[in-house]
């Protein structure tokens, strides 16, 4: 297990993640009410958000095993967490407290 490069797979999950995130915009860019498709357009967009955010939470998880193996930073690292402090944590933080900050 000491073979397991943390951040590059953190990277990656991040990768996938934001990959996910532009698909599923694409599928409200492109969303149109009159065909009828509503159901499986929420059914679409809710299993996609749902798989994005496991990626997310995985490139979290990777990304604070690779701080405690205490792995070189690169540009990897500082991308994953930039990618989880603006699409994980502050999400997070601005439900729990309200709009008060914002």
């Amino acid at each position: 297990m000491n073979e397991i490069n943390f951040k590059k797979w953190a990277f990656h999950f991040t990768i996938w993640s934001f990959i996910i995130n532009g698909i599923s915009l694409f599928f409200k860019i492109n969303f149109n009410s009159i065909t009828g498709e509503v159901y499986n357009y929420e059914e679409r967009i809710f299993y996609l958000s749902i798989l994005s955010q496991l990626m997310l939470l995985l490139a979290i998880v990777f990304l604070v095993i690779s701080i405690v193996k205490k792995e070189k930073r690169n540009y990897q690292f500082w991308t994953t967490l930039v990618y989880a402090l603006v699409f994980g944590i502050i999400p997070i933080l601005i439900l729990m407290f309200g709009y008060h900050f914002v």
